[in-house]
């Protein structure tokens, strides 16, 4: 028995292959096809050249070795690496060996740029530059003499806040028009009786499309008091719109002071209280600009008291909204101070009551006003219940004082020429206009006498008020 068991064990080895001797093979089949059993050979031990074959009955019926002529069949239980595997076809086998290809690996190329560049049309930012030859100052003197200068004589940063299309960004076009040889520059393609303008500050396209400022953007220019001596002035246009007060928070943290820009139809709004708010939180000073007066005289068409006392309400209202919020810490606004102005930006006019009383005295006694009043001392007259009586010449505190019955100050040197320059200007004839403006010292061309009303306007009004419009920057000046 053990000797049995070791002759079974030398025909095998340790991992079970037969190792013994070579076995006659018996091919059942090879008789019936007549066969030579010399043709039948032993069955090699490489399996490459081995095949099967069926028997009629769909089995396996001998393992039959191929003639050397015949093609072996590729082994099929060959192990074959992952990096010896072909998926594809090669570039060779694809264009042929006479066509030069390059394979760029995909680490070779950045994860920012893709292998298609997407077609994109669309800029998001607007062209906003202005040339250098259009502005009225070079700006190597912007550059090395105002801006460079450390301290804060020449400098001011102010953020104009307020309500969602209370005027900021119409205001800006206005106070820059002043510095620009063509006084709209190469951006007035919008259409300025829809309430456009070429809006320098709405640098991306949709705030252009939407007529809408989106976010705060700061701009730089050079503007003159009423003096004639320049500061640099860096204006911050902030969105009006609620939603983007995070926009106003911002632009408040970087400027000296703030200047409030309040409709004068629609006065205090949710915005406007929001800025106000933050504002005083910074501790920055507050000036505020009334914009759109001419509402107050076109669309509403209140009379020139009516309109005074409009005035009035607004200021009141403000004052008390920033004695709430600030706990009496902030000083009053005033127009008799300087630290309040009105304008109407689409018609080309702003004043303060400082800017607008020397207008009166550069006439000299054409007006009866006297050699002998200052123009502090005429500003401090031109608001509140004080009266001129043209006869005496002297000013009272109750129209009952005055020799005739006489309207306030404000109202008969402030109001009542502006309502008869719009009356002449929207329903006159050329004549009639040319005659009234030249009374005021205003000389305009053929051209622009025969022009529309809204240009009419703007001609008219900021050249009797150009000296006026300094105002803004005096009361910057003196209150940030």
């Amino acid at each position: 028995m053990h000797t049995k068991m070791s002759d079974t064990e030398d025909l095998y080895d340790e991992f079970g292959n037969y190792i013994g001797p070579d076995l006659e093979s018996s091919d059942e089949s090879g008789s019936e096809d007549g066969e030579d059993e010399d043709s039948v050979q032993h069955a090699p031990d490489d399996a490459s050249d081995v095949s099967e074959e069926n028997g009629p009955n769909g089995k396996v019926d001998a393992m039959v070795v191929r003639d050397e002529e015949m093609e072996t069949a590729e082994p099929m239980s060959a192990v074959v690496l992952h990096e010896d595997k072909e998926h594809y076809l090669s570039a060779e086998q694809v264009y042929g060996e006479d066509v030069r290809t390059a394979v760029l690996d995909e680490d070779a190329m950045e994860l920012e740029t893709p292998l298609v560049e997407p077609v994109n049309k669309k800029a998001d930012r607007v062209d906003s530059t202005v040339e250098t030859e259009d502005w009225i100052y070079s700006e190597e003197y912007l550059t090395t003499v105002l801006v460079s200068n450390e301290t804060t004589r020449t400098r001011r940063g102010v953020a104009l806040i307020g309500h969602l299309h209370h005027g900021k960004t119409t205001l800006i076009d206005f106070l820059l028009g002043q510095t620009l040889r063509e006084p709209w520059g190469p951006r007035a393609s919008l259409d300025v009786n829809k309430g456009g303008g070429p809006r320098y500050t709405d640098v991306h396209k949709s705030e252009q499309d939407r007529q809408m400022s989106l976010v705060s953007t700061p701009i730089s220019t050079l503007l003159p008091d009423t003096r004639g001596k320049t500061y640099c002035i860096t204006m911050v246009d902030c969105p009006g719109h609620p939603n983007f007060h995070d926009e106003t928070v911002a632009a408040l943290k970087v400027v000296d002071g703030a200047v409030v820009v309040l409709d004068a139809v629609e006065g205090i709004m949710m915005h406007t209280e929001m800025a106000v708010r933050q504002a005083i939180a910074e501790g920055l000073p507050i000036t505020l600009v009334i914009s759109k007066v001419d509402r107050l005289i076109v669309e509403v068409k209140l009379p020139p008291r009516d309109t005074y006392f409009k005035l009035l309400h607004l200021i009141e209202v403000m004052n008390s909204l920033i004695q709430e919020v600030s706990m009496n810490r902030y000083p009053k606004l005033a127009p008799e101070l300087g630290n309040v102005a009105f304008s109407s930006a689409q018609h080309g006019w702003l004043f303060t009551l400082p800017s607008f009383a020397q207008v009166y005295l550069e006439q000299g006694n054409e007006h009866g006003l006297g050699n002998n009043l200052s123009v502090e001392e005429f500003a401090k007259r031109l608001w509140g219940d004080c009266y001129l009586d043209p006869k005496t010449r002297r000013f009272h505190r109750s129209s009952r004082e005055c020799s005739i019955s006489v309207d306030r100050t404000f109202v008969t040197y402030v109001l009542q020429p502006l309502y008869k320059i719009y009356a002449a200007c929207l329903g006159e004839q050329e004549t009639d206009v040319n005659k009234l403006l030249r009374s005021l010292g205003v000389l305009l061309s053929k051209d622009e006498l025969r022009a529309s009303g809204r240009p009419l306007l703007r001609s008219a009004l900021s050249r009797f008020m150009s000296t006026a419009s300094c105002g803004i920057v005096d009361m910057i000046a003196q209150h940030v």
